[in-house]
């Protein structure tokens, strides 16, 4: 028997027999896989599947949080948040955020804002949220994974941020190990995990070693900037494995308020909006658009046509549909009128 010595992050040794791991790990042509489940789509392009990872990646306050928020609180909603949706597969409803940085004020009001974006008073059970700040980085790996066996209807894990998982950042073995440990339990534990990095001032790069892993691995990297002149908040895509690029998504705070915003390419008809449309002349439109199952994009492609207005207002308007229920989203991610 052949055996190799591995040590792990706690430099325990133990051995495993070589050949038994060669068996496991063959190609078995009598496997046949599920299909992939995507849980998180911005603009119905792939994001995030299960048994992957993803991360946003910004400045210091350049609005991670904000996106991170909408993002939880789209799950608790049929229809998208700033064009972004998280879902969870059937039987798997539960949604898990760790927070690695936050003092007691912050992390209070991180949940109040979930609340605000979903427009709800409660939270329902299927969340849970662990503030883990004082915490060692292998403590919060162990409380991690004994989470993740004691709740196996957890499909979706967001830790905020991924830098207090590591001693050093800058050290490329413990970045190494890292993200091997994130692609394991991520297959073991079939999640998808969502994660946050900094960026480094100097060229905007992910920051350290983890960085130049993660964006090597990842399913997709994204990219949160503040625009300081015009006091806005943009989330664009850096690295897509799954899908083509997303438009970018601007926000801007009204007295308090996030808001999203047209570019100068979305204002071809400023003057109309979707709420404009009485509920007779929507449902109207709504049947002549969506006469067999469509993707989203060529329902969007279809009102700016029929409508001759932006891709805001084609945004907004499936939104409404999906909110009231009038379409729903079909296996193969084809929306129908109900």
């Amino acid at each position: 028997m052949l055996y190799f010595k591995i040590i792990n992050v706690e430099n325990n040794d133990y051995k495993i027999n070589i050949d038994e791991l060669l068996e496991k790990r063959k190609y078995n042509p009598d496997y046949i896989p599920t299909k992939e489940n995507i849980i998180f789509s911005i603009q119905d392009k792939h994001i995030g599947s299960l048994q992957s990872f993803i991360i946003f990646s910004g400045l210091p306050k350049a609005g991670k949080s904000t996106f991170i928020c909408a993002m939880i609180s789209s799950v608790f909603n049929t229809y998208e948040i700033f064009t972004m949706k998280l879902r969870t597969p059937p039987g798997r409803r539960k949604v898990c955020l760790i927070d690695t940085e936050s003092s007691d004020y912050d992390f209070y009001r991180t949940i109040n804002k979930i609340k605000g974006f979903a427009e709800i008073n409660e939270l329902p059970s299927y969340f849970d949220a662990y503030q883990v700040r004082e915490d060692s980085s292998g403590a919060i790996q162990k409380m991690i994974e004994r989470y993740l066996e004691l709740n196996q209807d957890c499909a979706i894990l967001i830790v905020d941020g991924l830098l207090d998982l590591l001693v050093n950042l800058n050290d490329e073995k413990e970045s190494s190990l890292l993200t091997k440990w994130l692609k394991k339990i991520t297959k073991q534990h079939n999640i998808l995990l969502i994660s946050v990095l900094h960026q480094s001032k100097s060229n905007l790069a992910t920051t350290g070693h983890i960085g130049s892993a993660c964006d090597r691995f990842a399913q997709s990297t994204l990219d949160i900037t503040k625009d300081k002149e015009k006091n806005t908040y943009v989330l664009s895509s850096r690295f897509m494995r799954s899908d083509s690029d997303f438009e970018p998504v601007t926000l801007m705070n009204f007295q308090g308020v996030f808001q999203q915003v047209e570019t100068e390419q979305e204002k071809a008809a400023p003057g109309k909006k979707a709420t404009d449309l009485d509920e007779m002349d929507s449902k109207r439109l709504l049947q002549q658009i969506v006469t067999i199952p469509m993707p989203y994009a060529d329902i969007s492609s279809e009102i700016i046509e029929r409508t001759a207005t932006s891709k805001a207002f084609a945004k907004n308007l499936i939104k409404i549909w999906i909110s009231r229920n009038y379409i729903v989203k079909d296996h193969q991610n084809n929306y129908k009128i109900l």
